[in-house]
């Protein structure tokens, strides 16, 4: 028999938080992500993320709420405002303007994913791929921090 021990949703931004609950509880699951990518804002012309992505980490979590807390969710956030800062070396943007970590992570750790790279950023899809030859410092930004 093939068991698991939890759930891993993909493109969560096609159905409600409701229906991952669901499954997550007649499962059993001792643990589930979910993937709720959306675009980061940007209002510049110099092609980087706005510094203050509290709307874009909001729609995360409301995403998590309606699961009641039982999925947690992917830190999209964090890993566009990572990106950003090593590959500028802007590292202020690594604190939200109340000295928290910017992403999901600094709202709600305990339900944050962090990564750097994953099946669509840095595979052979390569849409959003971290800044080569700084990943250790992404490694080392998202070990260091709860999530």
């Amino acid at each position: 028999e093939v068991g698991y021990d939890g759930w891993r949703f993909d493109y969560v931004r096609g159905f409600d938080g409701v229906f991952a609950k669901n499954y997550i509880e007649s499962s059993e699951a001792e643990f589930a992500v979910g993937e709720f990518w959306d675009a980061l804002s940007y209002s510049g012309m110099d092609g980087a993320p706005d510094h203050n992505q509290d709307a874009h980490r909001q729609r995360i979590i409301d995403w998590v709420n309606k699961t009641e807390g039982k999925c947690a969710a992917f830190d999209v956030t964090t890993k566009g405002i990572l990106h950003a800062a090593v590959e500028r070396c802007e590292y202020w943007r690594l604190c939200d303007a109340k000295g928290q970590p910017p992403g999901m992570v600094g709202w709600w750790p305990s339900r944050s994913v962090t990564f750097i790279e994953n099946h669509d950023t840095g595979s052979t899809q390569a849409h959003w791929v971290f800044p080569r030859g700084k990943e250790l410092e992404g490694y080392c930004y998202v070990l260091t921090h709860p999530g």
